[in-house]
């Protein structure tokens, strides 16, 4: 086994006008019951001895490598440098000596890897078949592992509500929030709108729910959202180009909007509308 680790005196210092950030440890899910807390020192420890990396940085850093006869296996940290969640496809990997020669090139697939938070450290182990490696052994102490050329990097978003009503219930606060959790992660760059719930009110209107997103890097105005209301077999019910007034949402923020169409039915109580959908947009008008 071939083991490479560097000392670190400091985890966050500043010198020459850059900037260098801590990384924590993070694991995945499945893996944090299970690691024991022995384990999760070795860890610590080993990305406390790793070399600093920058504000921004997606950085690969290795730890060991290990002759398995048709492979070489390595273990590696994975440190997300970015302010954002980032997720990872397919990344080619260098074997670099102090030389800058390549020994060893591969691509690999990333994704199990999950969402790596911001300022974050994940261990992972890679496998290099030795017909991507052009020597024999991995010279000790002297080998490295970076990223090469082009890559996929995702950074993904998760917004937070603002513009809560300041009176709203704290349970009703507590169902928006995991109504927002639980949607799917946004790449940077995105908007999206997600219907929270639709119903038929006392006062007689069908009420649209829904939670508006913007992952963008700027503030989003919205003065018209097109609305069509279908029920359970698909059937448009209600259309409606809705203007708005004022309503904006700031970059990494989500915000709730309702949208109101009357009708001439009077239940007792509201009733939920569970079956039926929402699409954000208006119905398509057959040219004859």
């Amino acid at each position: 086994m071939v083991k490479k680790t560097q000392k670190n005196e400091e985890n966050k210092i500043e010198a020459d006008n850059k900037e260098y950030v801590p990384t924590v440890l993070s694991l995945l899910d499945k893996d944090e019951n299970v690691v024991s807390d022995v384990q999760k020192e070795i860890f610590e420890e080993e990305i406390q001895e790793l070399p600093p990396i920058e504000e921004g940085q997606l950085n690969i850093s290795g730890i060991y490598v290990y002759d398995l006869g048709k492979k070489f296996e390595t273990k590696v940290y994975i440190r997300n440098g970015l302010s954002d969640d980032l997720k990872l496809g397919n990344i080619p990997l260098l074997i670099i000596n102090s030389k800058g020669e390549t020994l060893g090139r591969q691509v690999f697939n990333l994704e199990s890897l999950g969402t790596l938070p911001p300022h974050s450290a994940r261990p992972l182990k890679l496998y290099f078949d030795k017909a991507n490696v052009n020597v024999e052994s991995i010279p000790a102490d002297d080998w490295s592992i970076v990223l090469d050329g082009k890559f996929d990097i995702t950074a993904t978003i998760k917004p937070i509500f603002e513009g809560l009503p300041e009176d709203i219930d704290l349970e009703d606060k507590l169902v928006f929030d995991k109504f927002l959790e639980e949607l799917p992660e946004l790449k940077e760059g995105e908007f999206s709108i997600s219907t929270f719930s639709i119903g038929i009110q006392k006062d007689g209107n069908i009420l649209v729910t829904c939670v508006m997103r913007n992952a963008t890097s700027r503030p989003m105005s919205i003065d018209k959202v097109p609305v069509t209301v279908l029920d359970a077999e698909k059937r448009i019910v209600k259309s409606n180009l809705f203007k708005l007034k004022d309503f904006s949402i700031n970059s990494g923020r989500a915000r709730i909007c309702n949208f109101a169409f009357p009708t001439n039915v009077r239940p007792e109580e509201d009733v939920a509308l569970e079956d039926w959908t929402v699409a954000y947009q208006l119905p398509k008008v057959n040219k004859k």
